[in-house]
């Protein structure tokens, strides 16, 4: 079994408190193309590229606006979107103990740097891959496929934390294995585990406390 060199982590409903603001936002853009949507439905939606987002609700015709004004509304929103318990010292403690630590989000880049400023990581972080660098975003596995390349490492070295099924699903097709925290609030323990999560936490916070990655029982079965 390889050891882990490199944790990559997910940024909303991870590391920040975004999850539910991103949720009202394309709730919002989704009514004003006449297309009225639970956020229950939207929440649990949250964390796909937002192209697969949409097409869960819309088609092509009314997807361009959707997109433009589900940005327009985040970023009068974005301002509440708060780090979450232990997320910086997370980062920074596996930083320190020699670990690379990659984030995978799709956040657009003033977004990502509002959130590495919040949280007080910027030190700490070895390499971002967006969405926009990819050519799927998740669940597809190519922004974790595209860490792993520019970490120079195997799937089998790495590990990652997130807080959606699609997360969990997008690692698992990159061959990386995974742990999830319950803070992004639309996945119960037991949906996170039936989608591969080989740990879930509550949050960030309890995942310093156990010592991730050492504390991971990894490996198939």
């Amino acid at each position: 079994m390889e050891q882990v060199k490199i944790v990559v982590l997910d940024v909303d409903g991870t590391l920040v408190d975004t999850n539910y603001l991103h949720t009202e936002a394309w709730a919002r853009a989704l009514e004003e193309v006449g297309r009225r949507v639970p956020r229950v439905e939207v929440h649990r939606q949250i964390g796909k590229g937002a192209d697969k987002l949409i097409s869960e609700f819309v088609g092509d015709e009314a997807a361009d606006k959707v997109d433009r004004r589900h940005s327009e509304i985040y970023g009068e929103m974005q301002h509440y979107g708060y780090p979450l318990p232990g997320s910086g010292e997370l980062a920074r403690s596996l930083n320190d103990r020699g670990y690379g630590v990659w984030l995978v989000t799709s956040a657009k880049p003033e977004e990502l740097d509002r959130h590495l400023d919040a949280l007080g990581i910027s030190e700490s972080i070895s390499g971002v891959v967006s969405s926009g660098d990819a050519a799927e975003a998740k669940p597809a596995p190519d922004v974790f496929e595209l860490a792993l390349k520019r970490a120079g490492v195997e799937a089998e070295e790495a590990i990652t934390a997130g807080d959606s099924v699609w997360d969990i699903q997008a690692a698992a097709r990159a061959g990386i294995e995974s742990v999830a925290v319950l803070s992004g609030g639309a996945f119960s323990r037991r949906e996170l585990e039936d989608a591969g999560a080989r740990g879930v936490y509550r949050d960030c916070a309890e995942l310093l406390e156990t010592g991730f990655p050492e504390n991971v029982r990894r490996g198939t079965g």
